[in-house]
């Protein structure tokens, strides 16, 4: 019996996305959201599906949100190319593209964004962090625990994991945010897709990126400074890693230690402003 996975089939022994855009938006963002999940893996596509399917929705609700703030014009011709400040799939940010977000200083975003650069938490998890998921660890300095509140879900079980805080993000918490409830209690994941619309209008150096690209960001980071693949998993959520032979790490691993995982996000460095 063939195995069906929601939104992919499988071209050459390699699972593929597909997913159409709405017919409104189609003028803007093309027919359908496609790309490789470069795996013949049923497990690792499903899992990647659901964080494309994430993306997918970011996608939309900015769209969604340009088409409402843009004049009505005629619909795009086949020689027309549509202009749309909608970041598409794996929107990588570079380091001047960094430097220009963090340089703008937001009042909305500003600090959302260095919790996104430097845990690599997506944007549902941070406007869902409150002050007692935090806790301190001695010498390793303060921990936050991911995990489902009343605020927000989390994607799967894999999303639930506890992080160190950036020195940078430390200084965050003892200056600029609440002491009690919500880190951020006027943020919501539709106040983040639209700000950072905003933010790519007024900077157009960052245009192809969304907020979500903060996460690729951090991961880059840690792939940069070889951390081990599984190690990277473990910090950002992502499902077990499986080492060369095959071994699932979440299985047959005692797991990171909290000592790696501080290594690991102090050796983060944001670029110079």
């Amino acid at each position: 019996m063939s195995i069906r996975i929601k939104y992919a089939y499988k071209k050459h022994n390699t699972w593929v996305y597909r997913r159409v855009y709405p017919k409104p938006l189609q003028p803007l963002l093309g027919s359908a959201l496609k790309q490789s999940l470069k795996t013949g893996d049923a497990t690792q596509a499903k899992t990647r599906v659901a964080e494309l399917n994430q993306t997918f929705t970011s996608i939309i609700k900015e769209a969604q949100a340009h088409a409402l703030a843009t004049p009505h014009t005629d619909t795009p011709t086949a020689t027309q190319t549509p202009r749309l400040a909608v970041g598409r799939p794996h929107g990588m940010l570079s380091d001047t593209q960094v430097s220009i977000l963090l340089g703008a200083k937001d009042r909305v975003l500003h600090s959302a964004l260095l919790f996104g650069l430097l845990t690599g938490m997506r944007s549902g998890e941070i406007c869902g962090l409150m002050a007692e998921d935090i806790t301190a660890k001695g010498n390793l300095g303060r921990f936050v625990s991911i995990r489902p509140n009343e605020v927000r879900l989390l994607k799967s079980k894999a999303a639930e994991r506890e992080v160190p805080l950036h020195g940078v993000l430390e200084g965050l918490l003892d200056t600029a945010l609440p002491k009690a409830g919500r880190l951020f209690p006027h943020l919501t994941v539709d106040k983040v897709v639209k700000r950072y619309a905003k933010l790519r209008q007024r900077h157009p150096e960052i245009h192809g990126t969304v907020f979500h690209s903060t996460r690729k960001w951090f991961i880059t980071q840690c792939e940069r400074t070889g951390v081990p693949e599984h190690f990277t998993a473990t910090l950002v959520g992502h499902h077990s890693a499986r080492s060369p032979n095959k071994l699932t790490y979440g299985l047959y691993s005692a797991g990171i230690s909290d000592e790696q995982k501080w290594e690991i996000v102090e050796g983060v460095r944001v670029p110079e402003r």
